[in-house]
Order: C-alpha cells, then structure tokens, then sequence
C-alpha cells in the first residue's frame, strides 16, 4: 500500500510542559487509523501539529513524502489535509449553504457562483443535510452543525481527513449513520485520521489504532490487539470491558 502520512519524532512542548514527545507513526492511503488516549495525551496537539495550527517544536510531517511541517494551515490545507474540531466551528452569521461555498472559494481549484452552490447542495446531501443550505448556521442543532463542518471539511477534496471526536454526542441512531458516512468516505478513496472516545465506533471503522499517553506512543498496531493490550487497558480505558 502507499504511505500517505509520515510522522516522524513530532514534538511539541509548550515552555516546560512536553505534550507530544517523538511521536512517529505512518498512515496508508485508504487506511482509517484512530488516534487513542485518555484525556490530555496529546491528541488534538498532534492533530493541530498535522494541520498547522500548531507548529511542532521538533520532528516532521510529510504528506507522500512532501515535508508539510512548518507550513501555514492555508499551505497545508492546499496539500490535500481538512480537518474537523471537537469544538465545533462554524461562520455563524451566514447560512448552511453559505459555510460550504465559503470553503469552496479557498481550495486549490476554487468554484464560484452557481457551480459553488450546486457543489454545496451536494456535499450537505452526503452529510444528511440535504435541502437545508437555505437556513442560518446558528440555528442548527448541535449535531447537524457538526455535520455542516465535515460538509465543509469535505470540500477542498482533502486526501487526508482529520476528524477530531466528530461522533462525540450523537445518539445510537445518529451513531450508526455518522460511522456509515466515514464508511462512505474510506470507499471513495480517503484517507482518515480520527480522535475518537466511542469504542464501538473505533472497532466499527478502525483496522489500526495509535494510543497515546501523557504525550507518549505506547501503542500501534491492529485495533483487535490494541485495545486488548494490558497496557492501553490501564493507561486509557481503566479497565478490561472496553
């Protein structure tokens, strides 16, 4: 398989505080690899190091073997990464449709006017928003405003996708669409790295998991193994009925 993600050694320290210390791991393209620990490990530090919102203190990020590390988010955006956030962001004053156009206009190969908002309409269908581009951000609910920024996420046609607890805080139902979806996503070709604390969802979508622990890697491997792992029980899930 092709190696799409490379991290090498990624450290990031924050005065005296290491919250990511040598961290090195490869994803192939078409894997869904999930980014495990407990609360505070570094996983959303390493995930903001991928995508430039954090510049890493040492170490690299190479997407195909292109070093992106040390470029600004717009750069690494335009390299084919997108992430989502686990706090949910979103341009509150304009309309559902009005989020995605907006990241239209910015990826590489931009798209405007009416070509923009079909494009739009299309990719909130994928996401279960179909038909609702016309109403305001702001007054989504907290779910569907989730699924607005993967929409979002989804069109700059990223080659590496973050997802930052993006099936945090749905119901059984809404669950089992959300793994669907990123189902949907692997099969088209993507590429997905994701934070995830629902176990069932990691073992639905996840051939392989990374654990981390208090800025540390101290696993890799098949999730099966991973989260059977008397090591990850006792680090991450605190006992053995994950």
């Amino acid at each position: 398989m092709t190696q799409l993600l490379d991290i090498t050694a990624l450290t990031k320290q924050f005065g005296g505080l290491t919250a990511v210390n040598k961290v090195s791991f490869s994803v192939n393209a078409g894997e869904i690899v999930a980014l495990l620990g407990p609360n505070g490990s570094g996983k959303t530090t390493l995930l903001n190091m991928i995508s430039g919102a954090l510049q890493a203190t040492s170490g690299t990020v190479a997407l195909e073997g292109d070093i992106i590390s040390g470029l600004p988010p717009n750069g690494i955006a335009h390299k084919g990464v997108s992430r989502t956030f686990q706090l949910v962001k979103i341009l509150p004053s304009l309309s559902v449709a009005e989020n995605i156009i907006a990241a239209l206009a910015f990826r590489p190969q931009p798209l405007w006017g009416r070509g923009a908002r079909d494009q739009a309409e299309v990719l909130l269908d994928r996401v279960g928003l179909g038909g609702r581009g016309d109403e305001h951000a702001d007054e989504l609910t907290y779910i569907d405003q989730k699924r607005m920024e993967l929409a979002r996420a989804l069109a700059s046609e990223p080659r590496l996708l973050l997802l930052d607890e993006w099936l945090s805080g749905l119901n059984p139902t809404e669950l089992r669409v959300g793994i669907d979806l990123i189902l949907s996503l692997r099969q088209s070709g993507m590429t997905i790295v994701l934070v995830e604390h629902i176990m069932e969802a990691v073992r639905a979508l996840c051939t392989r998991s990374v654990v981390m622990n208090v800025g540390s890697k101290i696993a890799d491997g098949p999730t099966a193994d991973v989260l059977s792992d008397a090591g990850v029980i006792a680090a991450y899930l605190g006992d053995g009925n994950a």
